[in-house]
């Protein structure tokens, strides 16, 4: 990798590193938030179906998108995105408030993932792309785990509220890192 690349690289695991940390805080524990906004065990196959139907119907024009203006931009507005999608949680009444940040989320998620991908794929050399993935996807692994053995104990100790807000702040940080990624004009 070059010098630029293997910056961008690093500000991608860190930026991604920082929100999926913040994410698996609540993450386990969103099934138990949407019970108590009022959704029943029906409901969850529902909300989460609509969310990854959302992600899939808009990947396809989201990956053009990308392709035409760049990817730094979309990486910016989607954890940018994030952080105020968790902030909105906090603030839902009802279910039909809740499907709607459901495919406002799954949109987001296509808008991210794609991003991340053709990004990582652009500052990675096609001889260690592999090494170079595996390296990327244990570091963000093993920090997700830790996010995840901690939240219990977070949500336990702080409450839902709390932590979400948590992971809002954290998803804005993680906003401004991306803002140093160097990117070749389209």
């Amino acid at each position: 990798m070059k010098k630029t690349e293997r910056l961008n690289y690093k500000i991608m695991l860190s930026a991604n590193g920082i929100a999926l940390f913040a994410l698996q805080l609540i993450g386990p524990f969103f099934v138990l938030f949407i019970n108590q906004k009022g959704g029943s065990i029906e409901n969850l196959g529902l909300l989460f179906g609509v969310s990854l139907l959302a992600s899939s119907v808009t990947s396809y024009l989201i990956g053009r998108i990308t392709d035409k203006i760049g990817r730094k931009p979309f990486l910016i507005l989607s954890e940018f995105m994030a952080g105020v999608l968790i902030i909105f949680y906090l603030y839902i009444q009802n279910l039909p408030q809740l499907y709607a940040l459901q495919i406002a989320g799954g949109i987001n998620s296509a808008i991210w993932g794609i991003s991340e991908a053709s990004f990582m794929a652009d500052i990675t050399s096609k001889k260690t792309r592999g090494k170079s993935w595996g390296f990327y996807s244990m570091v963000l692994g093993i920090i997700s785990a830790i996010g995840l053995m901690l939240g219990g104990f977070a949500i336990g100790k702080f409450g839902f509220k709390f932590m979400f807000w948590v992971v809002a702040i954290m998803s804005f940080v993680s906003t401004i890192i991306l803002f140093f990624i160097k990117e070749k004009k389209k």
